[in-house]
């Protein structure tokens, strides 16, 4: 099966918003076996998204649409699909009544232009959208299948798994697919890429190095004709990247890394504060971002650069006194500006226990990336700090 996405709205054509959803859509649809063959970003223009979904459907087996069916008349999707299958919309009064009720359970009157999200045509499959006002269309036009789901992550997430996958499930190929990511610290992508080689250059499994905001991450992808061979090829190709990545991989599940570290410090029973100077208190952010912070992280400091003398060791050993915790973190951020924006200096990250650790990074960066890499260094530091504790 052939795939186009296809990701709607001016906003994005303008740079206002960063096109997660296709990023998201991408992902799961290799993992379902389905060749993606173009992403495309359209604006709110009728004629221009008639034709260009016009094109998606003569090229691809399936078109995945995001955005577009909101109330206003500027979300134009419904009305492209119905162009391409020549069938009129007409507003269901079931469905009208179900965006009624969404409004009146927050004390809020629908407003009348909402009822165009209940517009749908002969041959559509209506979409539920438990987690928002508008439904999704799953459509034919011609030999293709189309998805129009909403452009809200939150909402089309839970849309394309519950709803637009199941509708998918017997048109796919009987080959198994098993993916695995493994996301790594401490390390660049070059470096991750050159320790596994090989196996980045073989086609399958499919091993891919990914540099994200949390580190580098490792995804893998085996394929078989039944599930017991595919979960064993991908199961021999992510031994061998942990034998090659073993210091540095800090999950393979859906914890994000704030989350690892509060749940290893919280299995043993520790408590952490975290001081910081010239980081915009971005590690202290990172841990505090996560509800489970709450009797794990007892609290934070941050001043600007130059504000103390204190070195990051100094800082570590004050914040553990301060509140009382069984371990401080203290991070400093030591740059000068240099030229074009950059800064040049280094990150310090010392932890205060009774198994204390220290290191410095060199840095040259713009300043927001020095932040964003003292707060990555500091949970390297902690990590390994507490591994080897």
């Amino acid at each position: 099966m052939r795939a186009y996405v296809l990701s709607i709205g001016s906003e994005l054509i303008a740079g206002h918003l960063t096109d997660t959803n296709a990023t998201f859509l991408a992902q799961e649809l290799a993992a379902k076996g389905i060749e993606l063959l173009h992403v495309v970003q359209v604006g709110d223009d009728l004629e221009r998204l008639t034709r260009v979904l016009g094109m998606a459907v003569s090229e691809a087996d399936l078109v995945v649409c995001t955005g577009g069916i909101g109330p206003t008349d500027d979300d134009l999707t419904r009305e492209a699909i119905a162009a391409l299958t020549g069938e009129t919309p007409v507003v269901d009064e079931e469905i009208v009544a179900g965006i009624r009720a969404f409004f009146a359970q927050r004390g809020l009157e629908m407003p009348e232009r909402n009822a165009k999200q209940a517009w749908v045509i002969p041959s559509v499959d209506v979409l539920p959208n438990p987690v928002g006002t508008a439904p999704g269309w799953f459509a034919r036009v011609g030999d293709a299948m189309v998805v129009a789901m909403p452009g809200v992550p939150r909402e089309m997430f839970r849309m394309w798994r519950e709803q637009a996958l199941p509708r998918l499930s017997d048109r796919l190929t009987g080959r198994v697919y098993r993916s695995a990511n493994l996301r790594t610290l401490g390390i660049g992508e070059s470096a991750v890429s050159h320790l596994l080689d090989e196996l980045t250059q073989r086609p399958r499994p499919y091993v891919g190095t990914y540099a994200k905001d949390d580190g580098v991450h490792v995804r893998v992808t085996a394929s078989a004709d039944d599930p017991a061979a595919a979960e064993a090829e991908l199961a021999e190709t992510v031994a061998e990247i942990r034998r090659r990545l073993a210091a540095h991989i800090y999950a393979d599940d859906d914890r994000s890394l704030p989350q690892v570290l509060l749940d290893t410090l919280r299995e043993r029973g520790l408590t952490i504060a975290v001081a910081e100077s010239g980081t915009g208190g971005r590690f202290g952010s990172l841990l505090l971002s996560e509800p489970s912070a709450s009797g794990t992280v007892r609290g934070t400091t941050a001043v600007a650069d130059g504000e103390t003398a204190q070195s990051a060791g100094d800082l570590a050993a004050m914040a553990r006194e301060q509140f009382g915790s069984a371990i401080g973190l203290g991070v400093s951020a030591t740059v000068e500006p240099v030229a074009q924006g950059l800064y040049e200096g280094s990150i310090v990250a010392a932890v205060s226990s009774p198994h204390p650790a220290e290191e410095a990074f060199p840095i040259r960066a713009a300043y927001g990336e020095i932040q964003r890499r003292a707060a990555l260094n500091a949970a390297d530091v902690l990590r390994r700090a507490l591994a080897s504790g």
